[in-house]
C-alpha cells in the first residue's frame, strides 16, 4: 500500500498548479511510494491557458492523470471524471487519505468536510481565493479526534452555502465562473503546499488557517482553537 494516498479535487487554477508541484516534491525529494487520485468533472478549454496548467484539450481528471504519469513515473496516478456530491464522495475520499481541496464553491467544501468528520484518520487542505485574496484551512483528524477545527466551525458561509454544486448547474451557468487571477491561484496553491510540509512532513497542526492578500503582499496565519 502506497505510504501516502492522497487525493485532489478539483484541477483549475489551484488544482493544476498545485498538483504539478506537489507531485515534483513526492517524486524526488521523498523516499516514499504514493497514490494520488485526481477528480474532477469539468474540462480543459482554451480559455483556461491563461490560468490553468495543461497540455492539452479534454477532460481535466485523465488529461493530468496521462500527464503527470509521464512526468512522474516513480508515482501512481488515477483519475475520476467526476464532480463531488454527497452520495459518491465515499467513493473518493477514504480514511487514511491527504485530501487537497481546489474546488470553488462552498457546497462541495461543505459535503466533503461533513463526510471527513465522521472518518477516522484524515488530513484535509482546504484552499481558496477571491480575485485577490484567498484562504487555506487545514482540518486533522486523528484516531478519531478532531486536531484542528473542521472547515465549517469559522465560516458560515461554508456551514449554510447559498451556491449550487457544479452538477446542479447548466453549461452557461458552469462556463460563467466568476474572473481569477493566475497570481492568486498561485499563493493558494503554494500555502496548501506549505500546510502539507507542515502538517504531513513535519506533524505540526497549530496554523489551521492562513489568509492572505497579494495586494497588500500579506499572509496571517491563524491558530483556530476547538468548539
Amino acid at each position: 500500500m502506497p505510504d501516502y494516498q492522497i487525493v485532489v479535487v478539483g484541477l483549475g487554477g489551484v488544482g493544476t498548479i498545485l498538483i504539478e508541484r506537489l507531485a515534483r516534491f513526492l517524486n524526488y525529494s521523498r523516499d516514499i511510494n504514493s497514490q494520488i487520485l485526481l477528480i474532477d468533472g469539468d474540462t480543459y478549454e482554451m480559455k483556461n491557458y491563461a490560468r490553468q496548467e495543461f497540455s492539452e484539450i479534454g477532460s481535466k481528471a485523465e488529461v493530468k492523470e496521462l500527464e503527470l504519469q509521464m512526468k512522474f513515473p516513480r508515482m501512481r496516478f488515477l483519475s475520476e471524471n467526476a464532480f463531488i456530491t454527497e452520495a459518491n464522495v465515499g467513493n473518493f475520499i477514504k480514511d487514511g487519505n491527504i485530501v487537497f481541496m481546489c474546488v470553488d464553491n462552498h457546497k462541495t467544501r461543505k459535503i466533503i468536510s461533513n463526510y471527513c468528520k465522521n472518518l477516522k484518520d484524515i488530513t484535509l487542505i482546504s484552499g481558496g481565493n477571491e480575485f485577490e485574496d484567498g484562504n487555506v484551512q487545514v482540518y486533522v483528524r486523528r484516531e478519531g479526534s478532531d486536531l484542528t477545527p473542521d472547515i465549517c466551525a469559522y465560516h458560515p458561509e461554508i456551514q449554510d452555502p447559498v451556491d449550487k454544486l457544479p452538477t446542479e448547474m447548466s453549461c452557461e451557468e458552469l462556463s460563467n465562473s466568476a474572473p481569477q487571477l493566475y497570481f492568486t491561484n498561485l499563493g493558494v496553491a503554494t500555502i496548501m503546499c506549505w500546510a502539507f510540509y507542515n502538517a504531513i512532513i513535519r506533524g505540526q497542526y497549530l496554523k489551521s488557517e492562513v489568509y492572505f492578500d497579494i495586494t497588500t503582499m500579506t499572509a496571517d496565519s491563524k491558530t483556530r482553537t476547538l468548539k
